[in-house]
């Protein structure tokens, strides 16, 4: 049967092989995809909020270190999440008792030791006696949680849900103290991440996180069009300069030095020479160590609620238009690495629950423990052509002022990543950005549709569609 484009309501559906007779499995790595019928297709269109939901206030604490970062040093996760909470109910002009329900994140119990965590942040976030729950969805948390809430204001059960992230990937409780921490080994940190995913398939220092979703796609993506390794290289050193410009622009950033200043800190007049010397070491061939994650400590949070609940002389509601969520296990690819079938299902599902089209966006993150992953992230959404992802970047298009303006706030390299928080912080950048409120790294026009598309490992593709100036 050949290959025909279809639209799934006003959305492309980007799978061209949806209709194709494949059976309930596909190919050899098992990935199984049901065949989608003439009534799905038909039901999609309806796939809308029956009562809108908006993003009334958002609020990040700066991402570092609690231990070294002087904004931080000294506080616990506790201190994070109510500062996070306060500043979102402050941007709402709302106080803690205002909302409704609290759904609170967190993926590592190990660095918070704090199991039912709602239960045990209630007194602190001033939210006592209000409905609230612990969950998790690796490093979508916040975003699963802005659809959580979402459909809870879009039902009616709720009028106000504060949603909060919290996470330290830097350090953990020392002893029984609930506040007192100590360093994490880095090798323990990343066993705890791993254990997200399904062990069965996890080979330690192979098939693991830096290997699969680094050095396979990064090799993929050049044999796929013909890219160079060198080309590759120059792509990667120049989306990480894009990066860290953002970061450095960036009060909340982990990393707040441009490329170029850390490579004279560093004795090196060219930041190329930097780049291929042995401060930035591959990780996983050919990926090297400033094109993946910097993990950090932090919190985020928003406040959900219907856009006529905004309070006079609070920030602009900003609307969650549509959503798309797809969930699946190691293996995440088939043949070809630079594809992840659960990325064209969000983006489909998303697109066509708000009823835009990719020329539709205006600005765009997409979730970059990886650079390499987040290129063929951006490419599967349509916002960038496919295979020039990299050329994009060389040619500084990907920057706050360029025509396809990408991750304003650092991205995970430059902002850094605490797990459960840092989906917050997307849509925290995203949220400023259509207010006109990004400071030095604004847009020069502020965006009207964002869209955010994080991957919580293992993995948890989740896209939020937001749309302001109405």
């Amino acid at each position: 049967m050949a290959k025909s484009p279809c639209t799934h309501g006003q959305a492309p559906c980007f799978d061209q092989n949806y209709h194709l007779d494949r059976g309930d499995v596909e190919g050899s790595a098992g990935l199984t995809r049901r065949v989608r019928g003439v009534a799905q297709k038909e039901n999609a269109v309806s796939k809308r909020w029956k009562e809108p939901a908006h993003i009334l206030g958002v609020g990040c604490t700066r991402f570092g270190n609690l231990l070294e970062t002087p904004e931080l040093a000294g506080l616990g996760l506790q201190e994070l999440a109510a500062m996070a909470a306060k500043e979102a109910l402050a941007d709402a002009g709302m106080g803690p008792q205002d909302v409704d329900a609290v759904f609170v994140g967190n993926v590592t119990m190990q660095t918070s030791q704090m199991p039912a965590t709602y239960s045990q942040l209630a007194n602190w976030l001033g939210t006592r006696f209000k409905a609230g729950v612990h969950f998790d969805a690796a490093c979508s948390t916040t975003n699963v949680g802005a659809t959580m809430a979402a459909m809870g204001v879009a039902s009616g059960a709720y009028d106000r849900v504060l949603v909060v992230g919290l996470e330290s990937t830097q350090s953990q409780p020392d002893g029984l103290s609930p506040y007192a921490r100590t360093t994490i080994p880095t090798e323990e940190m990343w066993l705890w991440t791993d254990q997200c995913v399904n062990k069965a398939y996890s080979v330690p220092q192979g098939y693991d996180i830096f290997p699969t979703y680094n050095a396979f796609v990064a090799q993929g993506y050049c044999r796929k069009y013909g890219v160079s390794l060198e080309d590759l290289d120059r792509g990667l050193f120049e989306l990480c300069r894009t990066r860290r410009l953002h970061g450095a622009m960036n009060p909340k950033a982990i990393r707040q030095q441009t490329l170029e200043d850390e490579a004279k800190a560093m004795g090196f007049d060219d930041p190329w020479a930097f780049w291929t010397s042995r401060y930035n070491p591959h990780v996983a061939w050919p990926s090297r160590l400033y094109s993946v994650v910097t993990p950090a400590d932090g919190a985020s949070a928003m406040v959900i609620g219907r856009g006529d609940e905004a309070v006079a002389g609070a920030s602009a509601p900003v609307e969650l238009k549509g959503f798309g969520v797809s969930v699946m296990d190691l293996p995440w690819y088939d043949d070809d690495p630079t594809v992840m079938p659960i990325d064209k299902e969000s983006f489909s599902k998303a697109y066509t629950m708000a009823g835009i089209q990719p020329g539709d966006i205006d600005y765009l993150h997409t979730h970059d423990c990886s650079h390499i992953m987040s290129i063929c992230s951006a490419e599967a959404s349509g916002f960038l052509p496919e295979g020039q992802g990299l050329a994009y970047a060389r040619e500084g298009r990907l920057r706050f002022d360029g025509d396809r303006p990408m991750s304003t706030h650092g991205g995970r390299h430059a902002f850094g990543h605490a797990w459960a928080a840092s989906a917050g912080s997307d849509t925290y950048e995203a949220v400023k950005q259509i207010r006109g409120q990004a400071g030095p790294r604004q847009m020069p026009k502020a965006p009207k549709t964002a869209v955010i598309h994080t991957h919580g490992y293992a993995m948890i593709s989740t896209v939020l569609v937001l749309q302001g100036g109405n």
